[in-house]
């Protein structure tokens, strides 16, 4: 039943804090389906984009492409930030990543990464990084 002035309403108040509810429970539990230690893995590979501490971070092993390729005059060095973390065992990590670089002429370049992180007494150790091809 409509009443002269007021439009009917298709959700009422009690609906839509149901529906913010739900998408805050699923937000959460995404983050919380990360594998314990995945901030520590995360850090891991912050400290590896400053230059001045990758090798804290390095495994002794390390097998890295090579970032060169990606130098050049009026673009930033290139930064890796994590997008999924799995471990395949309790000492081992894969991480799906992005490689981007900022310039005046590219403005942002963003390519696919993904690293192996292994832990080496008690911290996460990048062993592997590769970087996708496209295009360089």
């Amino acid at each position: 039943m409509c009443l002269k002035g007021i439009p009917p309403s298709r959700h009422s108040p009690s609906d839509m804090k149901a529906i913010c509810g739900i998408f805050l429970i699923v937000a959460a539990s995404a983050r919380a389906a990360e594998p314990e230690g995945s901030e520590a893995i995360r850090k891991a590979i912050a400290s590896f984009n400053d230059a001045h501490e990758r090798a804290t971070v390095l495994a002794r092993d390390a097998d890295l492409s090579p970032l060169d390729r990606f130098a050049g005059q009026e673009v930033s060095q290139v930064y890796f930030e994590a997008t999924a973390i799995r471990l395949v065992t309790p000492d081992v990590a894969f991480v799906d990543a992005m490689a981007c670089q900022f310039g005046s002429l590219i403005m942002k370049r963003t390519v696919p990464a993904v690293f192996v992180l292994k832990r080496e007494g008690g911290a996460w150790r990048i062993s592997v990084m590769r970087i996708a091809a496209r295009g360089y």
